[in-house]
C-alpha cells in the first residue's frame, strides 16, 4: 500500500484482497467437486454385477435373483435360472456343450442374465424355486421376465437329440425367449 492511504482505503484493498482469495479458493472447490461429481456418476454406472456361473449349495439364491433381476432391469436382458448342481453329470454336460458352441453361449449371454441355482436332495431351495413352476428334471431352466416374472419353465429332455444338447434347439429355444424376438414378434401382431 502507498504511505499516505487512508484507513478507508486501506480497509477497502484488504476486502478486495480477500474477496479474490475466496473467490480463487471457491472456484478451486468447485472444481474438485465437478470432478469428484464425474467419478462419483462413473462408479454409479460402473457394473458391479457378478454371475452366479458355478452351483453351490452355500449361495443364497434368492439373494442371486434379486441381483439378477437387478442386472437384467440395468441391462434390458431378460434371465434364465439354470437349476442343476456339481453333482449332476448332465450339467456338465451342457457346460460342455457351451464351450464347445461359443455362438450360442454368446446369443445366451447377449440375450440373458444366468443364474445357476443349486439343487439336490438335501437342498431343493424350495423357498425361492417354490415360486415357480414345478421343476421337472435337472437341469432344468426357468425364464424370467426382467422383472422376475416367470415367463416359461424349460426341461432339458425337449432340448436334446439322442441323448446329446441339441444345438439347433437350443438355439431355436433362447432365440424364442430372447427379449429382442419377443418385442419383434409383439409388434408384428
Amino acid at each position: 500500500m502507498p504511505v499516505g492511504v487512508g484507513w478507508e482505503e486501506r480497509m477497502k484493498f484488504r476486502c478486495v484482497v480477500a474477496l479474490f482469495i475466496s473467490l480463487v479458493c471457491l472456484g478451486s472447490l468447485a472444481q474438485n467437486n465437478n470432478a469428484l461429481g464425474a467419478k462419483g456418476a462413473l462408479a454409479a454406472t460402473d457394473n458391479s454385477y457378478v454371475p452366479v456361473q458355478k452351483f453351490d449349495p452355500k449361495r443364497d439364491a434368492a439373494a442371486d435373483i434379486q441381483a439378477a433381476i437387478a442386472e437384467a432391469q440395468r441391462t434390458g436382458k431378460r434371465i434364465i435360472l439354470d437349476i442343476g448342481g456339481d453333482w449332476c453329470e448332465w450339467c456338465h454336460v451342457l457346460d460342455r456343450f457351451f464351450e464347445k458352441n461359443p455362438e450360442i453361449a454368446n446369443l445366451r449371454d447377449k440375450n440373458f442374465i444366468t443364474v445357476a441355482v443349486f439343487y439336490s436332495l438335501e437342498n431343493k431351495n424350495e423357498k425361492v424355486l417354490g415360486h415357480y413352476s414345478k421343476v421337472e428334471g435337472i437341469p432344468h431352466f426357468f425364464v424370467l421376465e426382467k422383472d422376475g416374472t416367470l415367463l416359461y419353465s424349460q426341461g432339458m429332455v425337449k432340448l436334446e437329440t439322442g441323448g446329446e444338447p441339441d444345438p439347433e434347439k437350443m438355439k431355436d429355444f433362447l432365440l424364442k425367449w430372447s427379449p429382442a424376438h419377443t418385442e419383434s414378434a409383439a409388434k408384428a401382431n
